[in-house]
């Protein structure tokens, strides 16, 4: 499946931010939310791109942060 991710992208916080489109494949329809955006990640690092930054925890269905 082909995605594409529309991203916040900001320096530091007094550098003005922009909105940045991602597309990425290889994503399946079982895939959290924050999967693909490891995936994502992952195709950014092989371009030498600077990765998304995004909070998450356990991973583990306990504190919820996968439900975002």
């Amino acid at each position: 499946m082909k995605v594409t991710f529309r991203i916040w992208r900001q320096n530091n916080a007094s550098e003005k931010g922009k909105f940045q489109d991602y597309e990425t494949d290889g994503l399946n329809e079982d895939m959290s939310f924050l999967e693909a955006l490891d995936h994502l990640n992952e195709q950014l690092v092989l371009r030498g791109e600077n990765v998304i930054a995004f909070e998450y925890d356990c991973r583990e269905g306990i504190c919820g942060q996968c439900g975002v």
